[in-house]
């Protein structure tokens, strides 16, 4: 199982916040929980070989080999299996508003769905996924894409969004709306309808996902009794962070920590 990270072109680096490429001989191990925790981002995801079966919330649905498929914010945590053979898919993850300049829909109206490429609307249809199906390769298809999404910007992103996400991503969702209000001028109602439209979601979700993150990806590498510490600066106590993990993640941290192995998950969260 290998997962590998390509640079966005420089133009998309404002909309793009990363492309990666996933690739195994015998599919996602049954023996795994496979795991992809929301992040903050919307995806477009290219399945190139093998179909992908998706559970959220106990719905499984079936993501066809050789289809593109459009991913709204999630705020819940999604569990992927395949079939045991040749698997590949690639994943392209839009910034939090970096998504809504390109496509012109307001991302509410996506948010927590999956949808086939095909069904957006504008330059998003059945023409360019038979386009992409006749890209042999891989990097043939991510240039594809990259040149596809370029093409259909329609403006850039809204500065006020942009600043209140990298606020709350450098302070790593530590950031209230209070410290957004103060640092805009802009009123909460205001901010809300700006981050409904260009992100999907509001700012204090949005600050959740990046607290969670934050924890999420230190478990990849370290002990959960290493960040007692760093738990105890950003949630109120213990039971506020198990309750936040859980909700996330589908599992509480100590019980995920030690025994749910998701590589692909702990993989991604290298980016």
């Amino acid at each position: 199982m290998k997962l590998s990270f390509v640079e966005p072109r420089v133009e998309l680096r404002p909309y793009i916040r990363t492309i990666w490429v996933f690739e195994s001989p015998v599919g996602l191990p049954s023996s795994d929980i496979s795991l992809a925790a929301p992040n903050g981002c919307a995806k477009l995801i290219v399945n190139c070989e093998n179909s992908l079966v998706t559970r959220v919330m106990g719905h499984d649905d079936e993501s066809q080999e050789q289809s593109l498929y459009f991913i709204g914010i999630r705020s819940v945590p999604v569990f992927l299996s395949s079939t045991p053979k040749k698997t590949c898919f690639i994943g392209i993850e839009f910034h939090p508003s970096g998504a809504y300049p390109i496509l012109g829909i307001p991302m509410v109206e996506l948010t927590d769905r999956r949808l086939l490429a095909d069904d957006l609307s504008g330059t998003w249809n059945r023409s360019l996924t038979e386009m992409l199906r006749n890209r042999e390769g891989i990097v043939e298809k991510i240039d594809f894409i990259q040149d596809r999404l370029w093409r259909s910007l329609k403006q850039a992103q809204n500065k006020i969004v942009a600043y209140c996400v990298d606020y709350l991503k450098r302070t790593q969702g530590y950031a209230t709306i209070r410290d957004l209000e103060r640092e805009t001028g802009y009123e909460r109602r205001h901010l809300e309808r700006l981050f409904s439209k260009n992100v999907g979601m509001s700012p204090k979700k949005l600050a959740e996902i990046f607290r969670f993150q934050k924890f999420y990806k230190e478990l990849a590498t370290a002990s959960l009794d290493s960040l007692k510490e760093d738990v105890h600066d950003y949630f109120y106590d213990d039971a506020h962070f198990n309750k936040a993990f859980k909700k996330m993640s589908g599992f509480p941290p100590k019980y995920y920590s030690l025994k749910i192995p998701n590589r692909f998950g702990r993989l991604l969260s290298q980016d």
